[in-house]
């Protein structure tokens, strides 16, 4: 069952130039040579800017961070949470389960940009705590969260106007879960090293602001500085290692400091 919202169009009867093409199998009319619009590309378009496909693009970007290799086991346990999506938008959108492993592969090699995915989507707390998770999921597939996928995740929950401290909570949670407790004393000091903890005044150096500034010259300065340092800019510039990664350092800074004076303005 298709959601009432969607309706099937004749995909027969050429849209260029009107005739009906009798052999429901075609891809091109048979007349003009112009492609049909099938039911898949018409659902496709159809679901493409709701919520459901959106998460499913971002599920899309964290697949591909560090050039992850999508084995068999993997892609199965990417088709489970494509099944989670489906299951939970069932009311407002079924039978669009198949639409979201075609916008997961479309994706994955080209589509949008995560700011945009965070642009485009406006979900409730209920929804985007399901995205959060969906998304860690993924990410703790292997047991551990790399730095490329952690400053995407902070990306992602700046972008979408989400506590960037109450993620962290969340991610500190997924730890334990997969039994992250008996570490080895090498990856301590790496864990260590990779927390940040800056003061107030701190954060406002970070953003090139000052206390007096208004809330809105503070966030012009933060998404000046979150473009500069984003994932998206920085993968493009095929920066090296060292590089990457001290921009990436500079990119919790910066997600870090705009969240710290907000909690303190109470924005």
């Amino acid at each position: 069952m298709f959601s009432l919202k969607f309706k099937t169009q004749e995909y027969r009867i050429c849209k260029h130039c009107s005739e009906f093409n009798p052999d429901k199998d075609a891809k091109f009319c048979i007349f003009c040579g112009k492609e049909l619009y099938h039911v898949a590309r018409q659902k496709f378009d159809y679901i493409y800017s709701k919520n459901p496909a959106i998460m499913v693009a971002f599920l899309a970007k964290v697949a591909k961070v560090d050039n992850k290799i999508i084995t068999q086991d993997l892609s199965k346990f990417i088709s489970s949470l494509l099944d989670k999506i489906e299951m939970f938008y069932t009311k407002e959108y079924s039978g669009f389960r198949n639409t979201y492993a075609s916008i997961f592969e479309y994706e994955k090699s080209q589509g949008r940009s995560i700011s945009e995915l965070c642009s485009n989507i406006r979900i409730s707390k209920e929804e985007a705590d399901f995205l959060v998770c969906l998304l860690l999921d993924l990410i703790y597939y292997d047991k551990q969260m790399s730095a490329n996928e952690n400053t995407l995740m902070e990306n992602i929950i700046i972008g979408l106007g989400l506590n960037l401290i109450s993620f962290r909570e969340i991610k500190i949670r997924y730890e334990q879960i997969y039994n992250f407790t008996h570490e080895n004393t090498q990856q301590k000091q790496e864990k260590h090293q990779d927390e940040i903890k800056i003061t107030l005044e701190q954060a406002y150096e970070i953003l090139n602001s000052h206390p007096n500034d208004d809330f809105e010259s503070i966030k012009k300065n933060y998404r000046k500085l979150a473009k500069e340092y984003h994932y998206d800019n920085l993968h493009s510039k095929e920066l090296p290692p060292e590089l990457l990664k001290i921009a990436q350092e500079m990119m919790k800074k910066i997600n870090l400091a705009y969240e710290i004076i907000k909690q303190a303005r109470g924005e």
